[in-house]
């Protein structure tokens, strides 16, 4: 037991994760979630910084990560919010909470069609939860693909009414109906509509979806 407790340290240390190493990300860590839980949004970023640079287990980076795009995001740092999800996206690009998190940014930034192709890989990760199938339907819309976009809305309208979701499937049904309105006018005359409704599904994203995450870390 005492042969495998050195081991275990040994390797610690060859990793870079000493003593100091993991107390500095314990530390920066509850820093940065009392920090953002109070409201510091911009005083909690490089609080994720140093955490991150202790290079934590997976889901730990992961969460950190995205928790620090949000951040950037909230406090008007866009650009550096997207290099930060594809940043993310390129280490893990087969979890359903990075490739959000990447539509999310993209699709901010009214890069429809990468922020679409996103979105659609989340759907298919997680077809069960309608939230992605809104973004992708909005951005197909962004990316000037009307008739794919209804049939997107529609397919996820179908699935907010199987779960009861009347909030979201009342929502949905209005924007089928609005994106109709805007085919006789510029892509641009809808330019207000997809940032607005893009910023609900961000918004909706980071208040329940992405939680369902943090409660499993038990943070």
């Amino acid at each position: 037991m005492r042969t495998l407790a050195v081991y275990i340290v040994v390797g610690l240390w060859v990793l870079g994760l000493g003593p100091h190493t993991l107390f500095a990300g314990d530390s920066a860590l509850k820093e940065a979630l009392e920090l953002d839980r109070q409201g510091f949004i911009a005083e909690s970023i490089p609080e994720w910084q140093k955490f991150l640079q202790t290079r934590p287990e997976k889901k730990l980076h992961i969460y950190a990560q995205v928790k620090m795009t949000i951040a950037y995001s909230r406090t008007g740092d866009i650009s550096q919010a997207l290099q930060s999800a594809k940043a993310l996206a390129a280490s893990y690009p087969d979890h359903y909470d990075v490739q959000f998190n990447l539509g999310n940014m993209l699709s901010a930034t009214h890069q429809y069609a990468e922020a679409a192709e996103a979105y659609q890989k989340a759907t298919v990760m997680r077809p069960e939860e309608g939230l992605a199938f809104v973004g992708y339907g909005i951005c197909l819309f962004g990316d000037q693909k009307l008739v794919e976009a209804v049939q997107v809305l529609r397919q996820v309208k179908k699935l907010f009414k199987s779960q009861k979701n009347i909030s979201w499937y009342q929502h949905v049904r209005i924007m089928i109906g609005q994106i109709k309105g805007f085919e006789m006018y510029p892509p641009d005359f809808s330019d207000l509509w997809r940032t607005n409704n893009l910023k609900k599904v961000r918004e909706t994203y980071e208040s329940s979806v992405f939680t369902v995450f943090e409660k499993q870390l038990n943070l």
